[in-house]
């Protein structure tokens, strides 16, 4: 029996997942969502999900995830074509008879797919020859092992107009096939030409992690930096996003996806652990890139760089997203700070303050009322005028019409109303979008890190200080890292090991070491009592910069309050600027007795 090509959809519209599943699991929950246990792997507390309004079922246990179809075909053993006939057959759904398939538009398509998987293995092989050195060392510059090349098969395409199209006409393709594929051109004369020269080449898959496409980076002087292919029939740039194959289980499983811009960026935030995430093809994110994300998940984060090219693809994709939203589907937005890419954030700040920033990204709402103060060069602290007060409504009124679900349009515009009405009035509104992102201090609480530690490894001794601030043994730096690094000079110290630096140098702090012997290597003091007093003092600016924090983020929780002291009535404030205040004398009490 052959059906037609539209049959399993329809199938899937009508029949609930969890009529299927209920036959062979016991469900338990209420509306369209259920839970109960997983049927391919054993487990005595339920985490396998259904979710009839979404369509699908997921084990957050062992990682199943499917449909009505993909269930009855794993649980019962059969293939695709059998498990639509016996769903309908078993809901008496007629089954439309198709027409006879095409054999030879059949073989073409087959044929098309084979080319593009060929293409792949050729880069891939090349990227592994003499001439691929240069892009083995900037994938090695880039902190991409071999591991994770073979992962997203990257590949070289070497600088040569010629040598794919050779390897493509010796595995029997015509000339129409190659054409086809979106990667090789024909020259005004009629000779066939490799498009992608001297090139990391970076493979672009469907959701069945079939080759489709190629994106291409330029390791020379050759324009443009970034190449992809042409489209073609199996290939729209406006649909198609990297990595939505490999992020797909992750998505699930963190329940929100992030977008970024870059091959590059995906790959760096995957490697790292941060699997949920996907990017886009070198064209604007569109309704039809959001519209494939909201069937995935309900939560959406936008990441992009924090330069005025990030701002303004912000501005656009929180236009765009305006009539998808709803009371269940969202989205948010994360500027990273100092024009930083993901891959250069989590090299210096690591995956956990990356993800940190994603899970308190800046609402849409709030977004679209910063790109209004953005839009006519306005500043959350300064007076507004009654004119760009109307200005902003009028701006904002104009993306509340955009908005389809009657819930979201009723609290935007509610929400609107509010902002507008603190804005100007001396209130703590939220911060600005590109504000919002990173805490300041982070890299103010590193360095004072790194000189605690360089006292330490110069005056051993130091290990073991303790007054009425501080507790060296206890101390914990914001970055995990450094207190690693910290408790083990301590620990070789408490030890009286001469071999300190050495064994240092072989651990996993040797990255760090160097820095650190280099601020120790350029400490003067006249004696060990001098040392002494700039170590302390080290030591409460550290403190200072968590109780400055705690000092803001008091602030920021009660809105209405001024920061000169006599102002001050929230007692808790009261004594965390009091504490703030004794620090900063003693600091500066400290700093006469150097003088």
């Amino acid at each position: 029996m052959i059906f037609e090509k539209d049959f399993p959809d329809k199938l899937r519209s009508l029949v609930l997942p969890s009529q299927i599943i209920s036959k062979k699991v016991k469900l338990k929950g209420r509306n369209s969502e259920f839970q109960g246990l997983c049927p391919f792997h054993n487990e005595k507390t339920p985490s396998f999900t259904v979710n009839d309004q979404k369509g699908f079922f997921h084990c957050f246990g062992c990682g199943a995830h499917g449909d009505i179809i993909s269930f009855v075909i794993d649980s019962e053993g059969l293939n695709f074509k059998e498990a639509v006939i016996k769903i309908a057959e078993d809901f008496g759904i007629p089954i439309p008879q198709a027409k006879p398939i095409d054999a030879v538009k059949e073989n073409k398509i087959e044929r098309d797919y084979l080319i593009l998987e060929k293409v792949a293995q050729f880069f891939e092989k090349n990227l592994h020859t003499e001439n691929g050195f240069e892009a083995r060392n900037y994938l090695k510059k880039r902190g991409l092992n071999s591991t994770i090349a073979k992962k997203f098969r990257i590949g070289f395409a070497p600088n040569s107009y010629e040598s794919l199209g050779e390897f493509l006409r010796s595995q029997n393709f015509s000339e129409d096939e190659i054409l086809r594929c979106g990667i090789i051109g024909k020259s005004d004369r009629g000779k066939i030409y490799d498009k992608f020269r001297n090139r990391v080449i970076f493979p672009i898959t469907d959701k069945k992690n079939r080759v489709i496409a190629f994106g291409g980076r330029s390791i020379g002087d050759e324009l443009p930096k970034y190449l992809n292919s042409a489209e073609t029939e199996f290939f729209k740039k406006n649909q198609t996003l990297y990595n939505s194959f490999l992020a797909r289980k992750a998505i699930f499983s963190k329940g929100y996806v992030v977008v970024v811009e870059g091959y590059m960026d995906a790959i760096a935030l995957f490697k790292s652990g941060l699997e949920n995430v996907v990017a886009g093809l070198g064209t604007a994110l569109g309704s039809e890139h959001l519209k494939e994300l909201f069937f995935l998940t309900d939560k959406i984060v936008i990441c992009l760089d924090g330069d005025s090219a990030g701002i303004r693809a912000a501005k656009r994709v929180s236009e765009v997203s305006l009539p998808l939203i709803s009371a269940k589907k969202n989205i948010s937005f994360c500027i990273l700070p100092n024009q930083l890419d993901p891959d250069d954030f989590v090299k210096e700040f690591g995956a956990q303050e990356i993800e940190k920033l994603f899970l308190d990204a800046t609402p849409l709402s709030q977004a679209l009322f910063d790109f209004a103060l953005l839009e006519l060069k306005l500043e959350k602290k300064q007076k507004i005028s009654a004119e760009n007060k109307a200005k902003i409504e009028s701006f904002l009124n104009e993306k509340i019409e955009l908005i389809k679900d009657n819930s979201s349009k009723k609290y935007f515009s509610q929400f609107f109303r509010d902002s507008l009405f603190i804005f100007g009035r001396g209130q703590k509104n939220s911060q600005n979008l590109s504000q919002k992102i990173y805490p300041k201090n982070q890299n103010l609480s590193d360095n004072l890190a790194k000189q605690i530690i360089a006292f330490l490894l110069k005056y051993p001794t130091f290990s073991s200080f303790r007054d009425e601030y501080c507790d060296i043994s206890e101390l914990s730096f914001a970055n995990e890292k450094l207190t690693g690094l910290k408790e083990l000079i301590i620990e070789k110290a408490a030890q009286d090991n001469e071999n300190t630096i050495s064994a240092l140098e072989s651990s996993e702090f040797s990255s760090d070491i160097a820095a650190i012997r280099k601020i120790a290597a350029s400490i003067s003091c006249e004696n060990s009592e001098s040392a002494l007093i700039q170590f302390r003092i080290l030591l409460l600016k550290d403190l200072l910069t968590h109780v400055d924090q705690q000092y803001k983020d008091s602030l920021g929780e009660a809105e209405n309050i001024e920061t000169h002291p006599t102002a001050i009535t929230n007692q808790k404030i009261k004594k965390i600027f009091e504490y703030k205040t004794s620090l900063e004398q003693k600091i500066l009490t400290l700093e006469q007795e150097i003088i």
